[in-house]
């Protein structure tokens, strides 16, 4: 028997539209994804190189600090002087950075900041964007505990 026209037809092409469908809605997930992933981790919310930079120098700055005296010597005076503190910092700092040192007793409540050493007032650092800060915990020869806050800002150039 010779099979009719109508049954030698060409089989239906359903298959290889369910495959194009399936690539499609991959493409378009992979977009979506690929979108959802560069507004989620934009480029603003990864640390520029240069508060990296501020965070190393601002520990290092503390530690030179304590390691040459500087800080034994403006604690165990009870006038509060600041000076060889500015001095100290301004000497180690680049000169377009922004410092602000506190110095604050943890052993006596009753008179929690000893030093203030800075070369900008406060309202400085909340307005720049970069800005580091390092604390480190000092004990002096006297068996006082200390805790030193060094804030830094980086000026831009103009």
């Amino acid at each position: 028997m010779r099979p009719s026209p109508r049954t030698s037809a060409r089989p239906p092409r359903s298959g290889q539209m369910r495959i194009l469908e399936a690539v499609i809605a991959v493409i378009i997930l992979l977009i979506a994804f690929m979108a959802f992933y560069f507004m989620l981790y934009s480029s603003e919310k990864f640390f520029k190189q240069e508060t990296v930079d501020l965070n190393r120098l601002s520990y290092n700055a503390l530690m030179h600090l304590v390691e040459s005296g500087v800080v034994e010597r403006a604690v165990s005076n009870d006038s509060g002087d600041s000076s060889a503190l500015v001095k100290a910092l301004q000497s180690l700092l680049p000169p377009n950075v922004f410092f602000n040192l506190t110095i604050v007793n943890a052993t006596d409540p009753s008179r929690r900041v000893v030093v203030s050493a800075f070369n900008a007032v406060p309202a400085v650092f909340e307005r720049l964007g970069e800005v580091a800060s390092a604390t480190i915990t000092y004990t002096s020869r006297e068996g006082k505990v200390y805790m030193l806050v060094l804030k830094l800002a980086l000026v831009e150039a103009v």
